[in-house]
């Protein structure tokens, strides 16, 4: 949930190649290279991070970096990217996960993954090519995940935990760090609490590092999806895909979906997409649908007003919600609710497209 005002995206991935992980190439993006035949690295950090807190105080104890001078990544840190990316106000980012050893992803409900006892996933945060957060969360104990935030020093030689800060920059914009009560309003609506490293978001074209496909085909994954390869059909439009994986990514995700966690549950709004559905089959049944064309809003703010009216895109709640920014109460002015200042342009414009080309029902 990072703001950054007026920056541009880039498309720089790092990815860490582990061989423990069934990975044959040995080069680690970022600098370095390891010894495809070696099993063992050892900890650089490992005097200087005994006894450590979980989390660390110290991004460098996490075991993200063998060497964080260099950003040169820990062996069985692996990079991903999702099919589509949660608008971040033109954020650049990178993500990483290390699954434990020998431990593998709990499929059983493909909407709810469940994650073995130590794994870690990274979120890291840049404009212009600066470092300013990267994120942790660290699964500790069963059905128990500690998250922290740290923050990187100017010469990006160290990142520190780090409370809610906003960090002004040259060019007069902001860069927002969240609290982790901010992080929770998204992150609680999955059981795990992990949003991006998820089925469909893996599955669907566009995902890179380490995809759905290469989850199976590493056996990192049990039950073994059937189909990994995932489609998002269409509704007969013509225009459905792209606005249907946007909302998934952005709203249904993380809030509107059916995990009576999610802050959006009680509006009975669910834009998240299911995995099991995504075999290229007609969207028309999708909840994504069913719970948003001519259905009124049944939160107060809203009362009465139609979240998506068929080839009106300017009566319909949504593409309000998402095409608006609001200063005096963003969260009845807005959606997301938290975390953005700036409209996403080119998507929200998808969205309206996708509604004009709706008819009457």
């Amino acid at each position: 949930m990072a703001r950054l005002i007026e920056s541009r995206p880039s498309v720089a991935r790092c990815t860490a190649l582990a061989p423990a992980l069934l990975v044959t190439t040995p080069t680690l993006a970022c600098g370095g290279k390891i010894d495809p035949n070696s099993q063992e690295m050892p900890d650089p950090y490992k005097a200087e991070c005994a006894g450590s807190a979980t989390p660390p105080d110290e991004l460098q104890c996490t075991g993200l970096y063998a060497n964080l001078a260099k950003k040169v990544l820990a062996k069985g840190v692996r990079a991903y990217a999702p099919a589509i990316s949660l608008w971040a106000d033109t954020a650049e980012k990178d993500r990483w996960i290390m699954l434990p050893k020998g431990k593998v992803i709990d499929a059983t409900d493909p909407n709810e993954w469940v994650f073995p006892v130590g794994t870690k996933l990274w979120k890291e945060f840049r404009r212009d090519g600066r470092r300013f957060e990267t994120r942790l969360w660290q699964k500790a104990q069963s059905n128990y995940w500690v998250r922290t935030t740290y923050r990187w020093n100017t010469d990006e030689s160290a990142a520190t935990t780090s409370k809610s800060v906003d960090i002004a920059l040259e060019d007069g914009g902001t860069y927002h760090i969240p609290s982790g009560d901010e992080c929770d309003q998204c992150h609680r609506g999955r059981s795990e609490k992990i949003l991006g490293f998820e089925q469909p978001l893996l599955g669907l074209s566009g995902s890179t590092g380490l995809t759905l496909k290469q989850l199976v085909a590493e056996k990192l994954i049990s039950p073994a999806p059937t189909l990994t390869d995932l489609r998002i059909g269409d509704d007969g439009t013509g225009a459905a895909i792209a606005p249907l994986g946007w909302l998934h990514a952005n709203c249904g995700v993380s809030c509107h979906n059916g995990n009576s966690n999610s802050t959006g549950y009680g509006a009975s709004q669910r834009l998240r997409l299911d995995p099991t559905l995504l075999d290229g089959r007609p969207s028309n049944d999708f909840e994504s649908l069913t719970s948003t064309v001519n259905v009124m809003s049944d939160t107060p703010a809203w009362a009465g007003q139609a979240r998506i009216v068929p080839g009106q895109p300017d009566q319909s709640l949504m593409v309000q919600l998402i095409s608006h920014r609001g200063t005096d109460n963003p969260e009845h002015n807005q959606m997301p609710p938290i975390a953005t200042l700036m409209v996403d342009q080119a998507d929200t414009q998808s969205v309206v497209d996708w509604i004009a080309k709706m008819p009457g029902r």
